[in-house]
């Protein structure tokens, strides 16, 4: 049997898993120790940032079904991190952060800061932008587009 000669780790999307996988583990140990999770945590920084203010345009701004932000911003708000104004049903009302919320965020904030740099720190500025410019234009190809941030510049 004739070996094909392209292998597992000769495949860029391989590595690009690994080292998603890793930074992503990394930061989620880091928020953990906090109570947050990864999907927590993006609720809580765009409302923070007013990316979002309903359960619509969160799904929308995260990229996620609204059913699953909908149970995530539940749990926000059994902890106290959230509340919710009147809207026309659950998915309209607008989502808000409570006063505990707002105290935490910011330090999340940092901790996503953090891992960046623990990670990120080994490439100059010229580098982070030309990684920037890669991979906008990789998302880009795949379809994907994005309401922010960096990718948007």
């Amino acid at each position: 049997m004739t070996k094909y000669k392209h292998s597992l780790q000769d495949d860029i999307g391989y590595w690009l898993s690994r080292l998603r996988m890793r930074v992503h583990s990394s930061f989620e140990a880091k928020i953990m120790r906090e109570g947050i999770s990864i999907p927590q945590w993006c609720i809580l920084i765009s409302l923070y940032n007013n990316d979002a203010s309903n359960i619509v345009e969160l799904a929308n701004f995260i990229e996620v079904d609204k059913g699953s932000i909908s149970r995530v911003v539940d749990k926000l708000e059994s902890l106290g991190l959230v509340m919710r104004l009147e809207g026309k049903d659950r998915r309209s009302s607008i989502v808000r952060l409570s006063k505990r919320g707002e105290e935490l965020t910011p330090k999340l904030a940092r901790l996503a800061e953090l891992n960046e740099e623990e990670f990120f720190s080994c490439l100059s500025a010229t580098e982070k932008n030309q990684l920037k410019s890669i991979l906008r234009k990789l998302l880009h190809h795949a379809g994907i587009q994005s309401l922010g941030g960096w990718f948007s510049k």
